[in-house]
């Protein structure tokens, strides 16, 4: 039996209905209306506008990370015009899909809102095929980018080593005891690869700012893994 909506969320959505284009993408899927749980269906107005606040969400996370990837691999200017472009797209996504629900009605904020996931797919995959892009004219960087000791605060630390034709990299990647290895890396065009725990990492050259981490917040001579992860040169 499907529990019945609370008054509230029921009047929230209405009024979400008639003013789906008075919104921003972020405040839509960010609504409290739209937050819990993904409906077993979506079949009634208010079904499709969780369900769609939901791809909503998942669109918008992997766009962002793409666009971590690529703002890791670019230089200072280059960042900073990936940013004027990022800022004016996000503008444009707002104003391109809300003028699917000028006419008003009961599915206004659905059309919207899948308008809104859409585009955000799109803006994923362009930002995707720029790294790749990237990745695939560029030459591998020396070892010399990659050996020595760094630090990511926490405990831990990234040691690299030239091992024949290969480097070696001892980890220390957590606080836990099985949070430790030792990985034969190969450099690529796109940094350097490594197997940890059975999934394949890729340590490249980048900014301090760029990582989620206090410690190297301000530095400058730093190797990334991901958003999350990050060491500098000491």
């Amino acid at each position: 039996m499907k529990k019945p909506l609370s008054i509230g969320i029921a009047l929230v959505a209405l009024n979400l209905s008639a003013s789906a284009w008075a919104q921003t993408a972020g405040q839509f899927m960010n609504n409290p209306a739209f937050t819990g749980q993904r409906p077993a269906q979506c079949i009634s107005t208010l079904e499709m506008q969780q369900c769609a606040a939901h791809d909503l969400r998942d669109a918008d996370a992997e766009m962002s990370k793409r666009y971590a990837e690529l703002r890791a691999s670019l230089n200072t200017a280059a960042r900073k015009t990936l940013l004027t472009e990022q800022r004016a797209w996000l503008k444009s996504r707002d104003r391109d899909c809300v003028s699917k629900g000028r006419n008003g009605g009961t599915m206004a904020s659905v059309a919207v809102a899948s308008c809104w996931v859409e585009v955000t797919k799109s803006r994923s995959s362009a930002l995707e095929k720029e790294l790749g892009s990237k990745v695939n004219s560029a030459a591998p960087l020396p070892a010399s980018a990659f050996i020595g000791r760094w630090r990511g605060g926490d405990g831990t630390v990234m040691k690299i080593t030239r091992q024949g034709d290969s480097l070696l990299i001892d980890n220390q990647w957590g606080l836990d005891a099985d949070m430790h290895g030792k990985f034969v890396g190969t450099i690529t065009s796109d940094g350097l690869r490594f197997e940890r725990n059975g999934v394949m990492e890729t340590v490249r050259p980048g900014m301090g700012d760029s990582v989620n981490r206090s410690a190297l917040r301000g530095k400058k001579d730093c190797l990334v893994v991901s958003r999350d992860e990050g060491y500098c040169r000491y």
